[in-house]
């Protein structure tokens, strides 16, 4: 995956406090290249939706509080989530680190994912899953939720791969009692040209906010 193209379909669901918020990602990217669009959508939200292009080490934003519909720009590297389980500004590549800590894994059914079959992988995230290139303010966040539950905060996830070894669909949870958060990502069109058009003269930005940002 890391050296290929892929379609990238992400549904992001979080539940607390009696309410049920979905956040829609989705684009194409290329994660050789490390390059690729993506369109971010929260129906109902204060802001509805958002636009993401990565290109030349860099993330390129429109619709994210206070932009005011212009294009901002800030390095890729500089991103960071503020929300659990979250990637900064949305980066696809990122899902494959948290994926890459896997551990405890055991082998599942066969299932039909996208009309083929894939064999189902279940297995315990690592615990920088929640903290790796997140703000200062997620982090004690975070370490407040540990002090609560223990040493670890439960967070676990199952990858689909099919014959090719290719992962087709990742879903990855936390729970927190009366709350939860689940990504869920489908990955298709593996292989198939990304094309990606960098918008000009956008705004230096050194941050990005709001849950449309991850």
């Amino acid at each position: 995956m890391a050296k290929s193209t892929a379609a990238f379909d992400e549904k992001i669901e979080i539940s607390g406090d009696g309410q049920d918020f979905t956040i829609a990602v989705k684009g194409g990217f290329d994660f050789g290249g490390d390059k690729g669009t993506l369109a971010v959508d929260f129906p109902g939200g204060a802001i509805s939706h958002m636009d993401e292009v990565f290109a030349n080490n860099r993330v390129y934003v429109r619709g994210a509080a206070g932009m005011d519909g212009a294009w901002g720009v800030i390095g890729r590297d500089k991103a960071e989530a503020n929300y659990l389980l979250r990637a900064p500004l949305n980066d696809p590549e990122h899902v494959l680190r948290q994926l890459s800590g896997l551990h405890k894994i055991s082998k599942e059914e066969t299932e039909q994912v996208n009309g083929v079959p894939a064999v189902r992988y279940h297995g315990l995230l690592a615990s920088d899953a929640l903290t790796s290139r997140v703000s200062a303010k997620l982090r004690a966040e975070v370490g407040k939720l540990s002090d609560l539950v223990g040493d670890a905060v439960p967070m676990y996830a199952d990858t689909w791969v099919d014959a090719q070894g290719r992962l087709v669909r990742a879903r990855l949870r936390c729970d927190l009692g009366q709350g939860h958060v689940a990504v869920t990502v489908a990955f298709t069109d593996h292989g198939k040209a990304v094309r990606v058009s960098v918008p000009e003269e956008p705004i230096p930005v050194s941050s990005a906010s709001g849950v449309l940002t991850g």
